[in-house]
């Protein structure tokens, strides 16, 4: 009787695309990435491309498709890995997460799914200082909102209070849509001058101004310094408290 010995067949991608033994979303990343390598993408380009840590890249560029596409359940939350890994990498919080597992009806405690999630952040260098709580509707309309051209709100204060840099088309646009800006960088302008000049008589001037604007946040900071007026002189006239301004002035 002869015996035939097994030869064990290295699957590729396509072999295992529909295998009930391979994950279908590790499948496709791996596929994707490859493409996106093909064609010349960095690899943390691929990363902001596909929502996922540069890691991860990494390792699908270089792993083997079997090893890294083959389903290994060790606890209830593994069958759902990709799903994490990809809502957490795309800006979901924990939470969010958290309820999206107990929807899909995976057994498991608030403090063990927590666990689990931070040792996934871990692993795949996800930044945790994007998560918001946020709905998955959120998430994906803030992937749609992606494709538009924008400016941050960090950019309008840089621009506003240090002088940050705007293309002329996003100034003209800021100023045209949101009047409000127009007078607070005239405001910020002003209100330096006069620590600039230690001008007195510019101070009260710009109170008197100000105080009347029909926006509130300038109104009131107008009335905030009328009260502590004393203050206000003081630092208009010290060298030793105006620092701050003057510096960011002069930048």
């Amino acid at each position: 009787m002869l015996l035939r010995r097994k030869t064990r067949v290295k699957k590729t991608g396509s072999d295992v695309d529909n295998h009930p033994e391979y994950s279908e979303q590790c499948g496709q990343l791996y596929r994707d990435i490859k493409e996106h390598l093909a064609a010349g993408y960095s690899k943390r380009e691929i990363s902001k491309k596909l929502h996922c840590s540069r890691n991860t890249v990494s390792k699908y560029a270089e792993g083997d498709y079997e090893a890294l596409c083959r389903k290994v359940y060790r606890s209830r939350v593994d069958q759902h890995y990709d799903m994490i890994v990809k809502s957490l990498s795309a800006g979901m919080s924990r939470a969010d997460v958290y309820q999206e597992l107990v929807a899909a009806g995976c057994q498991i405690s608030k403090t063990a799914a927590y666990d689990y999630m931070n040792k996934l952040i871990k692993g795949n260098g996800i930044d945790v200082s994007v998560y918001k709580s946020s709905s998955p509707e959120a998430v994906r309309e803030r992937k749609r909102l992606e494709k538009y051209d924008h400016v941050t709100r960090p950019g309008i204060f840089r621009f506003l209070w240090m002088g940050g840099n705007l293309t002329p088309y996003h100034r003209e646009y800021l100023m045209k849509e949101y009047p409000v800006l127009s007078e607070l960088a005239v405001c910020i302008r002003e209100f330096r001058e006069i620590f600039d000049k230690r001008n007195m008589p510019m101070l009260y001037l710009f109170i008197e101004k100000y105080k009347s604007s029909q926006y509130k946040g300038l109104s009131r900071f107008a009335a905030g310094l009328e009260k502590d007026i004393e203050a206000v002189e003081n630092a208009v006239a010290s060298d030793l408290s105006n620092g701050f301004v003057r510096e960011q002035t002069a930048n």
